[in-house]
């Protein structure tokens, strides 16, 4: 179980950092869009994507959490990740700028869907 957490932590890690680079835009139809929707698209798919990479790491370290202290029922999914984002100090801040950052993805994701090279 620990070993299954720690690749969602890489997963959600790789995908952070694949934000962050802008690795993305390969797949994107950019020629097709102006220069601001290409500008507010690239942002959108930044934010999103490195939101969504770090709740993925969040949910991963939960469960190999669980899996060295043994107690699978703490392990959860992505809502007991939010929920432990949420008891933290300054976490209710914390859980909103993770909750914009998951709709900053869904909004990039409708993005994709219109401009995704297939």
């Amino acid at each position: 179980m620990g070993l299954l957490g720690v690749i969602v932590v890489i997963v959600g890690l790789v995908l952070a950092v694949q934000g962050v680079r802008r690795r993305f835009v390969k797949y994107l139809k950019t020629a097709h869009m102006s220069a601001k929707t290409r500008r507010v698209v690239i942002r959108l798919g930044m934010i999103g994507t490195t939101a969504r990479g770090l709740v993925f790491a969040l949910t991963g370290a939960l469960v190999v959490e669980a899996a060295v202290k043994y107690q699978p029922s703490k392990a959860g999914g992505l809502d007991t990740a939010l929920r432990t984002l949420r008891d933290q100090p300054f976490g209710m801040f914390a859980l909103i700028v993770a909750a914009l950052g998951l709709m900053t993805f869904g909004v990039y994701g409708l993005c994709e869907a219109r401009w995704r090279k297939v």
